[in-house]
């Protein structure tokens, strides 16, 4: 069976604008050069990454005691302000792990992978542009 190249040059992209989308599956996965695997498996666990801060931020919300447990000390949290200050650190994180997705998404419009509807989603969810 012939490998059909679904990829697109980045000129090309910001021409033409973003092609039908391809869903991943594992045959797109086996086809995928070392580089493109490699900005897809970064992206995958960026966004694992992502998700635990966005999780340890949220469970960081004020509560109606005003009192959360955290490593097992006990610390106020009675407004949105409380909130800022005592995650600010994992905000700074996120915000770190966001920008190296982005980075990520365009290297994947570098690399040829316009076409996965993935990548195009995660594009407009990041506001990269092709």
């Amino acid at each position: 069976m012939e490998k059909k190249d679904l990829s697109i040059d980045r000129e090309k992209l910001k021409k033409e604008g973003f092609p039908e989308p391809v869903p991943i599956t594992e045959e797109l996965i086996k086809s995928l050069t070392r580089e493109q695997y490699e900005v897809v498996y970064n992206l995958k666990a960026l966004a694992e990454e992502e998700k635990k801060l966005c999780d340890e931020i949220n469970d960081r919300r004020p509560t109606p005691s005003g009192i959360i447990m955290e490593g097992g000390a006990l610390t106020i949290c009675e407004d949105e302000d409380d909130w800022k200050v005592i995650t600010l650190e994992l905000r700074a994180k996120l915000e770190r792990v966001r920008q190296r997705i982005k980075e990520n998404l365009e290297k994947a419009l570098d690399c040829g992978l316009a076409h996965l509807g993935l990548i195009q989603r995660q594009c407009a969810n990041y506001g990269v542009k092709p």
